[in-house]
């Protein structure tokens, strides 16, 4: 049931609801929603609420109606702010139906020499694909130096966010500066994230630092644009 303590706000809540059911495979892409009918009596409200919620999903591109059919739920799409620091393990993960990591590669290295606080430092580089029911989504790319993350086990680099290995190791991370910018894939781009070769990636650069302000990760992210949006919410 959708609280009900302000009522203009129902068909929102509805709308989030129904969102949160699609992220999690209960209303799979490609698949429709039930009836206006079915979710009217399903929330309690009236049809005109469910259209309400539902064109609020249509406007977002979640769903699309088919005259004489009903509401079609489409590519599944994650939308983004880009004013909330935000991690796929911590955030996105737990909301999603089958989120998956897969360690693609983790070693040391001695050094990035485009990044000035890391070109004598020896690194940890920690590559990551991340999949949502078996769709790959994101290809990450992880600079830790050495000294900052000592111990692990190599499953943890899996399952766990590196926020969380970071603070295992006392190592917090308190702010974070991050570049967006949209980039074509490579060939191997192409191979990991299942893209074609004129497929729109969001690239992110994150700096993460901490409270004595050192770098303390460096992260490239390659993020699949038929999946994810990026927003800005402004008051005037």
């Amino acid at each position: 049931m959708i609280a009900k303590n302000h009522l203009s706000a129902i068909y929102k809540n509805i709308a989030a609801e129904i969102t949160q059911r699609i992220y999690k495979g209960v209303y799979p892409s490609g698949a429709y929603l039930p009836s206006e009918n079915k979710l009217s009596q399903e929330f309690e409200v009236t049809r005109s609420t469910i259209r309400k919620a539902l064109n609020v999903l249509k406007e977002k591109g979640t769903i699309e109606s088919k005259q004489g059919k009903g509401y079609l739920v489409k590519e599944l799409h994650w939308e983004q702010s880009l004013l909330q620091f935000y991690s796929f393990g911590q955030n996105i993960a737990q909301n999603i139906e089958n989120p998956e990591s897969k360690l693609l590669e983790h070693k040391k290295i001695k050094g990035l020499k485009s990044i000035d606080e890391f070109v004598s430092t020896e690194l940890w580089q920690i590559n990551r694909l991340r999949l949502m029911n078996e769709v790959p989504l994101i290809l990450e790319t992880s600079y830790i130096p050495i000294d900052y993350l000592k111990n692990f086990e190599i499953p943890e680099l899996k399952q766990d966010s590196l926020y969380n290995l970071l603070k295992k190791n006392d190592n917090h991370v308190v702010r974070a500066k991050e570049y967006l910018e949209p980039v074509l894939p490579s060939l191997n781009d192409q191979e990991l994230l299942e893209v074609k070769e004129d497929s729109c990636l969001f690239q992110t650069i994150r700096y993460s630092y901490d409270s004595e302000n050192k770098l303390i990760e460096l992260r490239e992210s390659l993020i699949r644009g038929d999946h994810f949006s990026f927003s800005v919410e402004m008051t005037l």
